[in-house]
């Protein structure tokens, strides 16, 4: 029986080149599709990073605004990220498996001796530079984490991609602290120009209301 493939030769058979078109069209939309949600993961994930980098931006506004105390300060921050983590419009964006954000970490200097020097040290030749306070958030992107055909995983090590998002504003001065720097440092600096300063109403009280000069605390 002949099925006229080759004329029965099978020298012809191995000759024929009917549906190799078909084998590349294939190849090539499989390697399309691939490209495509690589490149559909990363742009989102771009737009992601924007997102969050907002939330990092608002949380060190709301740690920098001036308050009672430092402690009052950073209760504020970690208000305001909850406040943004149950958001109608952003909760649903990191709770969906595909991205992550947590682990605030507050560090806003003065007395608690906490900065990110050690993450982001000055220039060694400058003896001054920007206090490094602020806050900083975790950032995971397990939508990039992909499984391509052909080409393999993108994590192969199983790390994660994985960032910080900063926001680094300096803070205001607390109520206490300006109180402590003028009670304490000038006018006492002050009391020791002139003895006739101690006599000044209220010096030598123990009340809650002192005599001192603006410096715009």
């Amino acid at each position: 029986m002949n099925l006229g493939i080759g004329n029965g030769n099978p020298a012809n058979a191995l000759r024929n080149s009917k549906g190799f078109l078909s084998a590349d069209f294939l190849f090539s939309i499989v390697i399309a599709c691939c490209l495509c949600a690589v490149f559909f993961s990363l742009s989102f994930t771009l737009s992601m990073v924007e997102v969050g980098q907002y939330i990092a931006f608002s949380v060190s506004r709301a740690h920098a605004a001036g308050h009672k105390t430092q402690d009052d300060q950073e209760k504020a921050a970690k208000d305001k990220f909850a406040s943004l983590q149950k958001n109608k419009v952003l909760a649903p964006l990191f709770s969906n498996g595909w991205f992550e954000i947590g682990n605030l970490d507050i560090r806003g200097g003065g007395a608690s001796g906490k900065d990110f020097t050690d993450r982001y040290p000055k220039p060694a030749d400058s003896t001054r530079g920007i206090p490094q306070v602020g806050i900083r958030l975790n950032f995971e992107a397990k939508l990039l984490d992909l499984k391509i055909p052909l080409l393999g995983p993108t994590d192969p090590d199983g790390n994660g991609f994985k960032a910080f998002l900063t926001g680094m504003m300096i803070r205001e001065p607390t109520s206490k602290e300006c109180r402590d720097q003028i009670k304490t440092d000038r006018y006492k600096s002050i009391l020791q120009l002139d003895k006739r300063f101690e006599h000044i109403a209220g010096a030598a009280s123990q009340s809650d209301y002192i005599p001192m000069e603006d410096n715009g605390c």
